[in-house]
């Protein structure tokens, strides 16, 4: 009996002892998987205010904060055509707690200024393309044209007399517009401004004639008949199906289109950039946060980190290619 007892002990202590190795394996996991509680993430965005980077980043900390049981906070750093905010991200810890988020001019940096103090795709980490944002061309109301053929006629008649205005020298809304007029033979003087808000003052005042801009910007102004629209810069639009393209008016190939991107300093933890790729992907996709996003004129993305990569590395190309040949540099 005392042998059967003994032997009975025995087992289930063995047993205890091996039903209890997976619970401290998931422990040892859980202890491993990676956590930015505690201290704050930082969100920088490159550029003034009130822009579809500024309103996405704000949308992204109001529910990011309790997904990653932290602080999230967003942080303006303009200048320099985003190259000031974009360096701190670059120069900053590689731990998760500090982003950017950029537009697609981010792209143009090197090619624009050759002394940029980081590379815009070694210098960082790719999270998630976060949108796709439509552009369009729209003139002041008072331009007596209605689409693009009209305006190249009346510009063409009225050689360096027009401006087309953008939100700063080497943002998209400036490449776009150059290279639309170059491939149209427009001889317009280019009047940069520092943000989109500043530009759409003096458009809708008559004092610049066009510009290119993310149709969620321009919309209020389309929609209470400030600003006049005159084409799609990439793709045919819901809102308006029987705007046409700038391609479909005669210029193939042409598009002017954003997005915006969420990247980390380069060397950030594969395991961190799934948890933040994985987080910000689901509040991208939550139905408040879509539905401002695409009132705001934006598609969601929600791309996995390599795709992200592949998107900068060829972009770089392109633009790069377009700003060379149109000769614009930054001092």
């Amino acid at each position: 009996m005392t042998s059967f007892f003994q032997r009975l002990v025995a087992a289930a202590v063995c047993g205890a002892a091996f039903s209890a190795l997976p619970l401290a394996g998931a422990h040892a996991a859980a202890a491993d998987a990676p956590s930015l509680a505690g201290k704050p993430v930082r969100i920088v965005v490159p550029y003034a205010a009130g822009g579809l980077a500024d309103i996405t980043a704000r949308l992204l900390s109001d529910h990011l904060s309790t997904r990653l049981n932290t602080t999230v906070m967003v942080e303006n750093r303009p200048g320099a055509n985003g190259s000031i905010g974009t360096a701190l991200v670059a120069k900053a810890p590689p731990d998760g707690h500090t982003l950017a988020l950029v537009v697609s001019s981010h792209v143009f940096g090197k090619s624009l200024m050759p002394d940029l103090p980081f590379d815009p795709i070694k210098d960082f980490t790719p999270v998630t393309l976060a949108t796709r944002t439509a552009m369009v061309l729209v003139a002041t109301p008072d331009l007596p044209v209605k689409n693009v053929p009209e305006l190249i006629s009346y510009v063409k008649a009225r050689p360096n007399q027009l401006a087309f205005a953008s939100a700063g020298n080497g943002s998209n809304v400036h490449i776009f517009g150059q290279s639309f007029a170059d491939l149209a033979g427009l001889r317009m003087a280019h009047v940069p401004y520092k943000g989109s808000a500043a530009a759409h003052v003096d458009l809708m005042a008559g004092r610049t004639q066009i510009v290119f801009d993310t149709l969620g910007a321009v919309q209020p102004h389309i929609a209470a008949g400030k600003m006049k629209l005159l084409a799609a810069g990439a793709d045919r639009l819901p809102l308006y199906p029987d705007l046409p393209t700038v391609a479909e008016a005669g210029f193939p190939g042409f598009r002017a289109e954003s997005w915006g991107a969420v990247i980390a300093p380069a060397n950030t933890p594969p395991d961190v950039v799934n948890l933040l790729n994985r987080e910000i992907v689901a509040v991208l996709n939550l139905p408040p946060v879509r539905k401002r996003l695409e009132d705001a004129g934006a598609q969601i993305v929600g791309s996995s980190p390599a795709e992200l990569q592949t998107l900068l590395v060829s972009e770089e190309k392109k633009y790069g290619d377009l700003i060379r040949t149109m000769g614009i540099k930054l001092d």
